[in-house]
């Protein structure tokens, strides 16, 4: 009695690890059937088509070019050759056996397996069996627990994995290159993950920051901090992925003084960075790159009124070019721009000057590359915008004004992960289609500019907030201007 009550356990044990509940394609195999058979049964009603992933429920892995799978068939995980359904080798994991963390090489020659202990296999699809790899990274169980936890990451292309455990970080080459057997070790202390935020960049979590190291260098980047008190702006990576641009900023105490924040640009081919903005009260505002990522746009303004700007970063829209350093003023004086989606045309808004001597704000839909201003509309002309001594200056009662927003994303528009929060004000609302803004002016109209410079007035605010603080954003058709619950139709 007591045999069969262990057989029944058992084979209610591996049902549950291999899902057996389900209606698999895959049957586990008995001492009975021989692999032929076993392959046989995986081949699909027309034999000529060989096996199709998405028939098989418990398939793991699947190679680039599609012609290999790796299943798993407990306690063995399988590799199959798609095409003649024949398995070409296996290899026994025991209970670890349908753990996924698999990473085909991208000629689809190889795959490398981690299991739960952290043993690394490089498995070919020549059917010689997988074989261990020796990175000489210790990843045998602690000795102080008893067992060891491992938290593993592969860069976007494939070409390096990083390896956490016991409060170190390693970065090794699975699929040859100089780090295979000689890991470089990154960084120091526990962290709370690890993940790659550029084929060359190693994203660490801690408790305050996420730092970034570039690799195959180690070198440190920059960071992106977490905690109260310091709000950086949302780390910036070229769509090439061969720069990053940081806002670190000044966690000294000022008494009264302008802060002096830093801003840098990371090579992240070579891991050398460069400080282009650093002068106290300088303040640097994120726009984005180019698509090409020839060129990064960004706003410079004053802090406070007795601000003076970086002798790198007048005051005004900028572009820096990456590739050589230099600095160019696309549009002097602007404070606020919202830039449609590939930075061609953008609504800017600027100081201007009364008659009186007095200053307003003043904004208008201005093309790259030109010198025009279409459709000038006075943004504000209150008394937050003053004179202060033979300096103009913009001061501004609230400037958190917008939601904040803080959500890193690759290159790719993979999320990264969250951080302090930055506000900051975008004074127009770029349609869906790309060819029209919406704003609020200092008359509280809500008007519709396209690129030719067209003018629609489609209504108008019905209490007294300031027009450029205006919150708009555009229904999925482009049919309406939303602004809070209220729908503006757009003609």
């Amino acid at each position: 009695m007591t045999f069969h009550k262990t057989a029944l356990f058992l084979s209610v044990l591996g049902c549950l690890i291999t899902s057996c509940a389900k209606n698999t394609s895959l049957p586990v195999s008995t001492p009975t059937q021989k692999p032929e058979a076993i392959a046989s049964s995986l081949v699909s009603q027309s034999p000529t088509q060989g096996i199709q992933s998405a028939q098989i429920e418990n398939s793991i892995a699947t190679s680039p070019d599609g012609l290999y799978i790796i299943a798993c068939q407990f306690p063995e995980l399988v590799l199959f050759n798609v095409k003649s359904g024949v398995d070409i080798s296996r290899l026994n994991l025991g209970y670890s056996a349908c753990q996924r963390n698999i990473r085909w090489s991208s000629d689809s020659l190889s795959a490398i397996l981690i299991d739960q202990q952290g043993t690394i296999y490089q498995w070919p699809v020549d059917g010689s069996q997988p074989t261990e790899l020796n990175t000489n990274i210790d990843i045998g169980p602690s000795r102080f627990t008893g067992h060891t936890k491992i938290f593993t990451a592969w860069s976007p292309d494939g070409k390096y994995l990083a390896i956490f455990k016991e409060c170190n970080i390693y970065v090794t080459q699975p699929f040859g290159g100089a780090l295979l057997s000689n890991p470089l070790k990154v960084g120091e202390g526990c962290v709370i993950g690890i993940q790659w935020a550029a084929n060359n960049v190693l994203m660490v979590d801690i408790w305050s920051e996420y730092r970034f190291y570039q690799i195959p260098t180690g070198t440190y980047i920059g960071h992106w901090s977490k905690i109260e008190g310091c709000i950086e702006q949302i780390p910036s990576i070229s769509p090439d992925q061969r720069w990053m641009i940081f806002h670190q900023c000044d966690t000294a105490p000022h008494f009264n003084q302008a802060p002096n924040d830093q801003y840098i640009i990371a090579n992240l081919e070579q891991g050398s960075v460069r400080v282009f903005s650093g002068t106290a009260g300088d303040y640097i505002d994120f726009i984005g790159w180019k698509e090409d990522g020839a060129a990064f746009y960004f706003i410079s303004r004053s802090g406070f009124p007795d601000s003076i700007p970086d002798s790198n970063t007048p005051f005004g829209l900028l572009a820096l070019d990456p590739n050589t350093g230099g600095i160019t003023n696309l549009f002097e004086q602007v404070w606020f721009a919202a830039f449609n989606k590939d930075l061609s045309w953008a609504f800017v808004v600027f100081p201007a000057a009364n008659a009186d001597g007095t200053l307003r704000l003043d904004g208008g839909l201005w093309q790259d590359g030109t010198s025009e201003i279409k459709s000038r509309q006075v943004m504000d002309s209150s008394e937050r915008i003053r004179i202060n001594g033979n300096r103009d200056f913009i001061f501004f009662s609230h400037f958190a004004l917008l939601n904040p927003t803080g959500t890193l994303l690759s290159a790719t528009g993979q999320y990264l992960g969250g951080g302090g929060s930055f506000s900051r004000l975008v004074p127009a609302a770029w349609s869906n289609d790309n060819t029209r803004v919406a704003t609020i002016n200092a008359d509280r109209q809500v008007v519709v500019i396209d690129l030719a410079g067209n003018v629609q007035i489609i209504g108008e605010l019905e209490n007294n907030s300031s027009g450029i603080y205006g919150d708009l954003a555009w229904s999925s058709d482009d049919r309406y201007v939303i602004r809070g619950e209220k729908l503006y139709p757009v003609p």
